[in-house]
C-alpha cells in the first residue's frame, strides 16, 4: 500500500503532499487543475515515464535558467521530484531534463532494478479509443505493461528499437556509401534484430496466450455472455521467434530493404489486434461492448499477476466515471476489491454509492 505521495515541481504540483489511509481513493475537482497529474506521477514511479509525456521537461514544473547553478556558468533546468513512501520502502524519481535518477531507501537504482516494483494497471479516456486508434497506441498499452512483468523486455525493446532507427537512417542515405560500406553498416544493425526481435516476439505471444483465457473468463462474467474474445499478436512480416527465421527473412529482403529504403523488420511494425466473436472488434462491438472488453482486459492482467507473481497490483483509474455507465462501474467496483485504487473525477456524486471506504481529496 503506498502510504505517502509527495510532488515536487512535478507538472502543476509545487509542492503537493497527500498521506493514505484507505485502499479507495479518489482526487476530485473540475477539470484542468492536476488531478490527472498526480495519477501520472505513481505512473513515472511505476513505469519510470508517463502514458502522456513527450518529453521530460512537459514533467517539469519550472523551466527557470539558474546561472548560479554550475561552476562553469552552464545553463540548467529545474527538475522535479517525486516521493512515495510504502510500508518498508521510500522510493524517489528525480526528473531533469537530459536524465532520470531513481532511488529506493536513499540508494540509487538503474532503471532495469528499479521496473517491476511498483507495479500498476491503468484505465485512462484514451484507452477507448484502443481498437480504433493508432497502431502506435496499442503498442504502447500492452508494452507498459510488459515492462513491468518481464525485466529484461525494456531493455532488449530499447535495443530493437535504436537499431531500427539506425538502420533506417542508413538506408534512407544509401545511395551516399559504397556498396561494401554499405553492407558492413547494414550487418551491424542486422545483427541487433536478429538477436532481438525473436525475443520480443516470444514474450508478446506468450503474454497472449497466458492472460486471452483470463480475459475470455472475465468477459463473460461482465456480460454474462458465451461471447468469444482474443488478442492476436499481427506480424508484418511473416516471421517466428527464432532468430534463424529473422536472419532468412532479412536475407532474402536485402534488395527489397535498400531499393525501398525501409527496414521491415522492427518492434514498432507489429500490432496487437483485437477479436470478438471471431472478427476484429471494429466489425462486430457496440460502444458498450466495447467498455466491457477494456474492464476485462483491466481485471484479468489483475488476475494475471495475482495469479503468477503473487501480487495486487496499484490501479490508476483516470476519470472512468465519466465514460461508464452505471452497470459498468458496479463491475469496476468488483474489480477494485483487494487492491489499492486511485481515481479522478470531477463530482463527488460519481462516489457516493461506493460500499467500500473511500478516502477523498478535492484539488483546488
Amino acid at each position: 500500500m503506498l502510504e505517502k505521495l509527495e510532488l515536487f515541481d512535478f507538472r502543476n504540483h509545487e509542492n503537493s503532499k497527500f498521506n493514505f489511509t484507505e485502499n479507495s481513493v479518489v482526487f476530485w475537482g473540475q477539470n484542468g487543475i492536476g488531478k490527472t497529474n498526480i495519477l501520472e506521477a505513481i505512473s513515472v514511479l511505476s513505469t519510470g515515464k508517463s502514458w502522456r509525456e513527450t518529453t521530460a521537461s512537459d514533467l517539469i514544473l519550472h523551466q527557470n535558467i539558474n546561472l548560479n547553478s554550475s561552476k562553469n556558468n552552464q545553463l540548467t533546468a529545474d527538475s522535479a521530484k517525486i516521493s512515495a513512501i510504502f510500508k518498508y520502502h521510500h522510493f524517489e524519481v528525480l526528473i531533469q531534463d537530459k536524465s532520470r535518477n531513481f532511488f529506493k531507501n536513499k540508494k540509487k537504482i538503474s532503471l532495469k532494478s528499479h521496473l517491476g516494483q511498483i507495479p500498476t494497471i491503468l484505465f485512462c479516456p484514451e484507452f477507448l479509443e484502443l481498437f480504433s486508434g493508432t497502431k502506435a497506441g496499442r503498442l504502447r498499452f500492452f508494452d507498459r505493461f510488459l515492462v513491468q512483468v518481464y525485466p529484461k523486455y525494456r531493455e532488449i525493446l530499447a535495443r530493437a528499437t535504436k537499431s531500427h532507427k539506425q538502420k533506417t537512417a542508413l538506408l534512407r542515405a544509401s545511395f551516399e556509401y559504397e556498396k561494401t560500406y554499405l553492407e558492413a553498416q547494414l550487418t551491424i544493425w542486422n545483427n541487433i534484430l536478429i538477436e532481438t526481435i525473436p525475443q520480443i516476439i516470444k514474450i508478446r505471444e506468450e503474454f497472449l496466450t497466458a492472460i486471452n483465457p483470463i480475459i475470455q473468463a472475465e468477459l463473460s462474467k461482465i456480460l454474462a455472455s458465451s461471447d468469444t474474445i482474443s488478442f492476436k499478436l499481427q506480424k508484418a512480416e511473416d516471421i517466428n521467434s527464432t532468430e534463424e527465421s529473422v536472419k532468412n527473412w532479412l536475407a532474402q529482403n536485402k534488395s527489397r530493404e535498400i531499393l525501398s529504403q525501409k527496414n521491415y523488420i522492427s518492434p514498432s511494425r507489429d500490432d496487437f489486434q483485437c477479436f470478438f466473436r471471431e472478427k476484429n472488434i471494429l466489425q462486430t462491438a457496440s460502444r458498450g461492448e466495447t467498455r466491457a472488453i477494456l474492464l476485462a482486459l483491466l481485471s484479468a492482467k489483475k488476475r494475471w499477476l495475482q495469479e503468477n507473481f503473487k501480487i495486487n497490483p496499484i490501479l490508476l483509474l483516470d476519470d472512468v466515471f465519466s465514460e461508464l455507465d452505471a452497470q459498468r462501474q458496479n463491475q469496476l467496483e468488483n474489480i477494485c476489491k483487494n487492491s489499492q485504487v486511485f481515481f479522478t473525477t470531477t463530482h463527488k456524486s460519481h462516489f457516493a454509492k461506493f460500499s467500500q471506504n473511500i478516502q477523498t481529496f478535492e484539488i483546488k
